[in-house]
């Protein structure tokens, strides 16, 4: 019997260790983001001629996953300063505590869905481990749209 109580106490201390390492996770902010490389002017120097191919290959990957560069780098700096990669993945970057965002815009959600449940996350599930975010309007929208535009 005395076994049975000791694996007991061990199980529960690891579940414990286990949630505890979880929830540091997901509150633990990255460290802060390289700076991007510098690009040049020389791409608009170039005859039209040689632009044209390199626009129809835009077009294509802008059609396959239409995500404005600038919606993006500004939801990211906020995804990384809230911490959200320690628990979710995006883009294949990420923890495994939380669902993938990845694909987070094929599920059908609406923008307001997104923002209730990136602010207020026990609203949808009161069980989860997800902490409130408490984003103001803009970088709530932000986050929002992004994610929604993840297809």
């Amino acid at each position: 019997m005395k076994a049975r109580k000791g694996l007991t106490v061990l199980f529960t201390a690891l579940f414990l260790l286990f949630i505890g390492v979880g929830l540091y996770g997901c509150a633990q902010k990255p460290s802060p983001p390289k700076p991007a490389a510098k690009t040049t002017a020389a791409p608009t120097a170039l005859a039209p001629s040689t632009t044209a191919a390199p626009a129809a290959k835009a077009s294509t990957k802008a059609s396959s996953k239409p995500v404005s560069k600038n919606l993006e780098a500004a939801a990211m700096k906020i995804i990384n300063a809230q911490g959200c990669t320690g628990c979710h993945v995006i883009n294949g970057k990420g923890g495994s505590i939380g669902p993938s965002l990845s694909n987070e815009g094929t599920k059908g959600r609406s923008v307001h869905w997104l923002e209730v449940q990136i602010n207020t996350p026990k609203v949808h599930n009161p069980n989860t481990m997800m902490p409130n975010h408490n984003l103001n309007n803009a970088q709530l929208k932000t986050v929002a749209e992004y994610l929604e535009s993840l297809k």
